[in-house]
Formats: C-alpha cells, structure tokens, sequence
C-alpha cells in the first residue's frame, strides 16, 4: 500500500509542477470499502464465501484553466496493492458545447440491456466525446478509432436525452465496424424514467445488428421499480433484464433466451454507511456439453463505507 501512496503522491506533485501558476487544482479523494457475503446456487460454484468487494481509492486532480479542464484519476485497489489509472481527460467545455478527449477510452454501452455477456456496446479506445445542452434537450457523441491493418477503423455512439419534470426520455445509437470487436455491428434503444416521489419507473428496450454474414438481429428489454421507504428505511427495488436468443449469443443464438430477475434493499446505516442485500435468480440460455445450463441463483450481503 505505501508503494502505491507514494506514486499517487508523486503524480500530484508531477501535475503541479507541469501546471505553473496559470492553472488552478483541485484534489479530491473518494474511495469505497465494502465487505462481502456471497453465494450461489450455480452446479460447481462455492457458495458462503466472504468477500473484498470494492476496496477502492481514487485520487482525482482537476486542472482548469479558463475554458479547458484536465483530470488525472489514479485508482489504487487495497486488497492487491494495485496501481491503475481509472480515468483521464482534456476538456474544452463553450456555453451550451463541451469537447472531451479521453486517452484511456471512451465508449458507450446499450442502457442496461444485456445478454449473458454484457451489454452492446462500442470498444473502449481513445477518442473523443462530445456533449451539446440546450435544456432540455441533451446531446452526446462518442468516437474513437482503432488500427486495422492499414486502415483506421472508426467506433462511434450517440445519444440524445429529453427531460421534462419527472419523466426522462432517452435513445441511443451505435455502430462497431472492427470486425474483431466483441459487438461488431450495430445497436439501438429507448429509455423511459419516472420519478414520482419515492416511486421510481424505468423500462428500456435495446436490439442488436451483427454485421457478420448469417447472423440475426437480437433484442432485450430491462425494467426496474424502485419505493423509497419512510423515515429513512431504505429502498426496495425489483429489475427484470430479458434478451433472446441473438442478443444472448452476440447474434450467435444460444440454446434459449436470457432472463434475470433481481430483487434488491438498501439500508443507510449511517451518512457513510450503507447495508444492501440482494438476490438474482438467472436463466442464462446455455449450453454445456449438450445439455442446457439451468436457472440459478445468487445473494449477496454488504456492509459498504464510503470515503
């Protein structure tokens, strides 16, 4: 832990040096320790276990000046003692339009619609970002490029996002043209959120084109309901993610579809804080030597504190 401690030091005093006088900086440091219980019904898997969670810290330097903004976010993970970068960006935000340059990767992912692999999405890869309001009225686009061959292989999505008072509008739209990329093809959705006092609603609907020949187009949805209990009890939530078999498979069908149902609790402790337990019951589709993977479930306890 100290080795890490003393890089992530050394980084700060590297970004205030390269700075000089005509740039302001701000440090903040966040980070999440959470202890685990977790088990599972899935054939050959331990159940019982206690976990790590996330034991994460971040040190976040913000550099501005006028309109540009800079950020450097190394991520240090106490259980393995490990070093990353978990975020860094130029920004160059004008009144109602923000340009961001990501070095480590952007990307975009299908809402919360997913199959037994996650969810469409374009490849994390350098790019750039841009970001357009005009309340209330949200747009956002998503670009990077890879190396293929010769040739530079673009990635792009984009979003647009419509709020007015409790209800939330959103769609998406994108396109992978690397053949080799886990989601080659493209993908859309539509998202519908209400929040109505402590009652939340959200539905989502997504499919996927694979570009590849001989596949077919695939599609999911995702619904959630959230109830915010009285006197600070905590929130109740049920989600629902469904895919068929295409989406399950990437466009490569699987057995049968996918299905997973998860019910949810979260209790604050104290303001930093919290217990949650959760319980999800899967039906991932597959198969294995043959014969179909059945349904299983998994639950979860954790005691989390924020920093």
């Amino acid at each position: 832990m100290k080795k890490g401690l003393v890089v992530g030091a050394v980084l700060v005093a590297c970004a205030f040096a390269f700075t000089g006088a005509a740039l302001a900086a701000e440090i903040s440091t966040s980070g999440t320790i959470e202890f685990t219980l977790s088990g599972t019904s899935e054939e050959g898997e331990p159940s019982g276990l206690f976990g790590a969670g996330d034991v994460l810290v971040d040190y976040s330097v913000t550099l501005t000046s006028d309109s540009w903004e800079a950020n450097l976010t190394p991520e240090f993970d106490l259980a393995s003692e490990a070093l990353t970068f978990d975020d860094a960006y130029i920004k160059y935000s004008l009144e109602t339009l923000a340009f961001t340059m990501k070095p480590l990767g952007i990307d975009k992912e299908l809402f919360d619609v997913e199959g037994k692999d996650g969810e469409p999405d374009i490849p994390s890869k350098p790019g750039i970002g841009v970001n357009m309001v005009v309340a209330p009225l949200t747009l956002d686009l998503a670009v990077n490029n890879q190396a293929v061959g010769d040739e530079a292989k673009f990635n792009f999505a984009f979003g647009a996002k419509y709020g007015i008072d409790s209800v939330t509008l959103e769609a998406v739209y994108g396109l992978s043209d690397v053949e080799t990329a886990d989601w080659y093809g493209s993908y859309y959705g539509v998202l519908v959120l209400a929040e109505l006092d402590s009652l939340t609603l959200e539905g989502q609907y997504g499919t996927f084109s694979p570009e590849a020949a001989g596949l077919e187009d695939g599609s999911g949805y995702y619904a959630k309901v959230a109830y915010g209990l009285s006197e600070g009890l905590g929130t109740v939530a049920v989600e629902y993610w469904g895919a068929d078999k295409e989406l399950n498979g990437k466009g490569t069908p699987t057995a049968e579809d996918y299905s997973r149902i998860k019910g949810k609790y979260e209790h604050p402790l104290t303001d930093a804080v919290s217990l949650t337990l959760s319980i999800d019951n899967i039906t991932p589709g597959t198969e294995v030597e043959g014969v179909e993977v059945e349904s299983y479930t998994k639950y979860k306890a954790v005691i989390g504190v924020s920093l």
